[in-house]
């Protein structure tokens, strides 16, 4: 029985790998032409942060990040469309891409948590440790996947992924998780008008304060946060899912990795604009409405704010405190990993 195109690579596949491989070439397509559209419409902000910030470490891991992940959703497509000579040294280089991409991307989300959490020890190295188990889990990847020709052409197909692979999945959703509830108990206990755990609890949980919690929660962030959870959650499962072709085991990797690293660069990119606070505290617009100042206590400045800090009504913020009415109208602080570079922004406070 002859084939009826030898020179297609499908005609070597059974018939429901070969549609499951097709539609993976789709998925990889969509992927690439999304995460190109990103960098494309975002190339403003980038070249603001290039050549009208000062670069910092956090700037230089944002554009390796960025770097690395792209390459990483290239080299796969490559791997998936391109007729190639040796597909295990692609896979490789894919397997590398993918592992520097998770460790940059994971270090953006412990740049957030570190300034979140500064000044606390046991935090920082709590965070800092889980940090390297994803770099250290991320390392395996390259060893763990092999490819091979599609029969005697020159189109690649997965024929192995290693079980401990699962590992760089689950430090990764771990990770991301204890970062979001971190950053998520901060900005609650932020929220919070009186400092107890019972408070906090009835808080998080919708007594009384939920529109205040909400509103501080988004404009921290943390929904990019979430979307980033819920990917590392799609991926596991469907690696874990015994009715899941394993073509689409190493096919969820690549939209989920994209996505991750977007909504970290999302984040990124507000903080340095301003637009979020970089230790989790929310902004106030001044009484004077050209220019908006972050809300976080330095020394000079009443330490009324630290215990609520949640977004009101209105231009200015107004608390009561033992019977005395003190209106706080401007406190400027900038943190150190994100420092803004407006050389016209005052570091006072009014």
């Amino acid at each position: 029985m002859s084939l009826p195109n030898p020179n297609t690579p499908l005609a070597y596949l059974p018939p429901t790998l070969a549609t499951q491989f097709e539609v993976s070439r789709y998925i990889y397509a969509v992927t690439l032409g999304a995460y190109v559209w990103d960098i494309v419409i975002n190339l403003g902000n980038d070249y603001k942060l290039l050549f009208r910030y000062k670069v910092y470490f956090p700037t230089v891991i944002y554009y390796l990040s960025r770097l690395f992940t792209l390459s990483y959703i290239l080299t796969s497509f490559i791997f998936q469309v391109a007729s190639v000579p040796n597909c295990q040294a692609l896979q490789i280089s894919l397997g590398i891409c993918m592992a520097l991409s998770q460790s940059t991307t994971a270090m953006l989300f412990l740049l957030r948590v570190l300034a979140v959490w500064h000044g606390n020890k046991i935090a920082s190295g709590v965070f800092i440790f889980l940090w390297v188990t994803v770099a250290i889990a991320s390392a395996t990847v390259p060893f763990g996947i092999q490819g091979i020709h599609i029969g005697p052409t020159q189109q690649c197909i997965n024929s192995q992924v290693a079980d401990y692979i699962e590992s760089t999945l689950i430090m990764g959703l771990i990770n991301d998780s204890a970062i979001v509830a971190a950053i998520s108990y901060r900005i609650l206990r932020n929220c919070a008008i009186e400092d107890s755990f019972g408070v906090r609890v009835r808080t998080f949980m919708g007594g009384g304060s939920i529109p205040q919690l909400s509103r501080a929660l988004l404009k921290g962030g943390q929904h990019y946060y979430l979307i980033a959870v819920c990917g590392n959650i799609v991926m596991l499962v469907l690696l874990k899912d015994p009715s899941v072709p394993a073509v689409y085991h190493g096919m969820s990797s690549i939209p989920v990795v994209a996505l991750i690293n977007a909504m970290a660069c999302i984040v990124f990119r507000s903080i340095k604009f301003g637009h979020i606070s970089a230790d989790g505290t929310t902004h106030f617009r001044s009484t004077d409405q050209s220019r908006t100042y972050l809300n976080k206590p330095s020394g000079s400045t009443l330490p009324l704010h630290v215990r609520s800090t949640c977004p009101q009504d209105g231009d200015v913020y107004t608390r009561n405190t033992n019977g005395t009415e003190i209106k706080v109208t401007q406190v400027v602080e900038l943190d150190a990993e994100y420092e803004r570079d407006d050389a016209s922004l005052p570091k006072t406070a009014i």
